[in-house]
């Protein structure tokens, strides 16, 4: 080679070597960019929607009234203060998540796995939990009035201070369950 093609070629490497670094800070600042929006809840409630997938997500005060959410993995999630009422979560993971002060009216959550949910302060005043299972769950001062609980797993659930006037439940079901005294 001879000069002048040796000279364009280095020329080139180094329009090259440019092109590389601006497209990996391009690329950097979009990775930035893209965790930023991860982290935003009207993202994280956009994806919940859309693939009915979110375990381990804080969605804490999202706004869920009436969606469908039928078959939800929202394992270990973070819903507390969240409005979820009218939503329709049957059998659903919600194994561990935190709904505490949430809104759970008329929701239904037939055949939900709940199993350690924190409850306490929830209002489910007219919720289906057909065949749900409450194992272990902490519904302290929880709303059930009026809450459809047949078949319900409450082995081992903390009901004190519950509200539960009216639930469908049996004596049954409320074995190894804690309730609060009557003489409180």
């Amino acid at each position: 080679m001879d000069r002048s093609t040796l000279a364009v070629c280095s020329d080139l490497e180094g329009v090259v070597s440019v092109m590389k670094l601006k497209g990996f800070l391009i690329l950097g600042v979009l990775m930035v960019a893209g965790v930023a929006l991860s982290q935003r809840l009207e993202v994280k409630v956009f994806w919940l929607l859309n693939t009915k997938q979110c375990p381990g997500c804080d969605l804490k005060g999202a706004k869920l009234a009436g969606a469908d959410l039928q078959g939800a993995n929202l394992k270990a999630a973070n819903l507390s203060n969240a409005n979820l009422s009218e939503a329709i979560l049957s059998k659903s993971n919600l194994a561990g998540a935190n709904f505490q002060q949430t809104d759970l009216s008329l929701v239904d959550l037939t055949e939900a796995e709940m199993a350690g949910a924190d409850l306490r302060g929830a209002n489910l005043s007219g919720a289906n939990l057909i065949r749900a299972n409450l194992q272990r769950t902490d519904l302290k001062r929880a709303n059930l009035l009026f809450t459809e609980l047949t078949g319900a797993n409450l082995k081992g659930a903390d009901l004190r201070q519950a509200e539960i006037y009216g639930a469908n439940l049996s004596r049954e079901q409320l074995r190894q369950t804690v309730v609060p005294d009557r003489n409180q």
